[in-house]
């Protein structure tokens, strides 16, 4: 397992952050404002056990920088899922019965080793991907929608394949303005835009990006040729 899959950025890469700067002292500081809520610093801070998970992969990380990578991620998670939320539901974007079903087929078979496991059961396996499902469509959908709204750079991945990263840095910014959400602390402010703001080496070319169908339903068809 490599650094980027384990401490991926807000939405789609590593989150590169000024180690050397201090983060605020006070555990309950307010660090953010998302929709009216107020994001204090004490429900960012990671569980012990997450610590000492990610140390022992990044073993060159001090416990201290291990918190602040952490907690960072934490805040780009709250605003990001928060953010497409509140887009999809004003924009009324929720994946069809058809397009569930579907995404429910392939993640089947892509779990089907699950069936000879005697640590779940067939209720939990199907509510697993039931909800897989429900949440990979409506990805795709919420994907397609911004990229027909926004355009901007598209890449590869692996937990979507077309992943909109320049419609998501022009929503994220029209959020802003907006009012929506805002990061009083400098270190969690600059963490979170460099994040967004990243200039991506894996842009895919314009002829491979195609929203018409559910990529996965491309990849199956790749896959049986």
């Amino acid at each position: 397992m490599t650094r980027s899959d384990i401490i991926p950025m807000v939405l789609f890469g590593a989150i590169l952050v000024s180690l050397g700067i201090n983060t605020p002292q006070a555990a309950n500081e307010i660090i953010a404002r998302l929709f009216d809520k107020s994001i204090s610093n004490s429900e960012l801070q990671p569980s012990q056990s997450d610590v000492n998970r990610f140390q022992a992969i990044l073993t060159d990380k001090s416990e201290p920088e291990i918190r602040k990578i952490l907690a960072q991620r934490a805040l780009g998670t709250k605003i990001t899922e928060s953010v497409l939320a509140d887009y999809a539901s004003k924009n009324e974007i929720k994946p069809t019965v058809g397009e569930v079903e579907s995404a429910y087929s392939v993640i089947k078979s892509w779990t089907a080793d699950l069936e000879s496991s005697l640590e779940y059961s067939d209720e939990d396996i199907e509510r697993y991907r039931l909800l897989m499902a429900k949440g990979m469509a409506k990805n795709w959908k919420v994907s397609k929608a911004l990229y027909n709204t926004y355009g901007g750079d598209v890449v590869m991945q692996q937990t979507n394949p077309l992943t909109p990263v320049g419609a998501y840095q022009e929503l994220f910014e029209q959020y802003r303005e907006q009012g929506e959400f805002v990061i009083y602390d400098p270190v969690f402010k600059a963490a979170f835009w460099e994040s967004v703001r990243v200039k991506y080496e894996n842009v895919l070319q314009q002829n491979n990006i195609d929203f018409s169908t559910p990529w996965w339903e491309k990849s199956q068809l790749a896959s049986e040729d």
